[in-house]
Parts: structure tokens; C-alpha cells; sequence
């Protein structure tokens, strides 16, 4: 029986990738860099520690990181003003049927807490509400595809990750999820799932709210 849910973010829970995506293209067009898609495609589901490395293997040590952060993060502030920030479709349904079941959740995310409770003012509602425990990227000193945040998220809601399913739509995330020893379930964004990850996963499913068949 599933007793926690362990929830990634950005793609899962929050339409934010796509907006990435954009800015990426934009950033592009602003550095001259050649953020392709090999390169966007590692920087999914990883935390700052991590996307440091894959911009030193694309880029070379010298790289302005810190500039193209510091701009990359304004203009995806401005889009979430002028656009708002989507929730994904069944995201609420789920979170809503676990509270009413009494299904423990956490959020287990790359991204840091201070940026992301930014997103609260432009979202249609603070789905940060609905976790008992929240884990950032800076909580933790491996990044997906190791299971270190899905691990410390199990224990801090005091649950054995075997009785957890983690929610993930990234390969680096549902990596981790498998190599928890958590019930690993893909809800497909931008990455679709490998052959590897087919015969690996518990579920691939097309949005959150069939989560609830399952839990069922």
C-alpha cells in the first residue's frame, strides 16, 4: 500500500520546462551560446551544482555561469508576471485526493526554495500548501539521477521509501525514483521515456490525475 507520494516540480507538477525552453532560446540569441538540445536536455531534473558541470563539459571552465543565471532568472520572472506560471493538468486533482486520503506528500524538487516560493503570486494556487515536507536542491549533496532527495524526503515524512511512490517526468528524476527503492511512476514532459526506463519504471502514465487509479 502507498502510504507517501514524493513529487518532483518543474514539468511535473509546474508547466515551467516549456517556459525554460523559451529562455533558453532567448539566452541563445542574447550570449551566442549554442544551448542546443543536448545541452538542454542535461540540464533537466539537475540542481546548480550539477548543471555546473554539464555547462564546464559544453562550455569550457571560463564560463560566465553566474551572468547567464542571474539574466536567465529575470527573464523567467518576467514571463511569469506577464503570462503566469501553468499548473499541469491533474496536478490539483491528485493533490487534493491525497489530503482527503490522508496520503502523506513531499516535494522533492532541484530547485531552490527561495526561487521557486517566488512562483506563489503567479500560480492559480499555492500548491505548496499541500506538503508536509519540502526538499530542496541545496538540502542535499547529489543531484538526480542519485536518490539522495528522494531518500531524506521518505525520512522526513517518517515513511519506508518502499511504501513511497515517486512522481517524476524527467530521465534524471525517474532514475533516482527507481534507485530509491520507491514505486516509480513517469508522467512524460518534454522527455519521453527510454527503453531503459520502460522496462524499469512502475508506470508511465499521461498526467497526475490517473495517479488516483492507481492509489486506488
Amino acid at each position: 500500500m502507498i502510504e507517501a507520494l514524493l513529487f518532483d516540480m518543474d514539468g511535473l507538477l509546474l508547466d515551467t520546462e516549456r517556459m525554460q525552453d523559451k529562455i533558453w532560446d532567448k539566452a541563445k540569441e542574447h550570449f551566442h551560446y549554442d544551448f542546443n538540445e543536448a545541452f538542454k536536455k542535461e540540464m533537466r531534473g539537475i540542481n546548480i551544482r550539477a548543471s555546473l558541470k554539464v555547462y564546464e563539459k559544453y562550455f569550457g571552465k571560463n564560463f560566465d555561469y553566474q551572468t547567464v543565471l542571474k539574466w536567465r532568472r529575470a527573464y523567467f520572472m518576467e514571463m511569469a508576471k506577464d503570462e503566469g506560471i501553468p499548473i499541469k493538468k491533474g496536478a490539483l486533482e491528485l493533490l487534493r485526493y491525497a489530503r482527503e486520503k490522508k496520503i502523506h506528500c513531499a516535494l522533492a524538487t532541484s530547485t531552490e526554495r527561495d526561487r521557486f516560493m517566488q512562483y506563489i503570486p503567479y500560480l492559480e494556487e499555492n500548491i505548496f500548501d499541500y506538503f508536509e515536507v519540502i526538499i530542496d536542491g541545496s538540502m542535499v549533496k547529489h543531484s538526480k539521477p542519485d536518490p539522495e532527495i528522494f531518500l531524506l524526503a521518505a525520512d522526513k515524512l517518517g515513511v519506508a521509501v518502499e511504501k513511497c511512490m515517486v512522481l517524476e517526468d524527467s530521465i534524471n528524476g525517474v532514475k533516482a525514483g527507481i534507485a530509491s527503492g520507491a514505486k516509480t511512476v513517469m508522467i512524460p514532459d518534454l522527455m519521453q521515456p527510454t527503453d531503459e526506463i520502460k522496462d524499469q519504471v512502475y508506470r508511465i502514465l499521461n498526467d497526475l490525475s490517473e495517479v488516483i487509479k492507481i492509489l486506488k
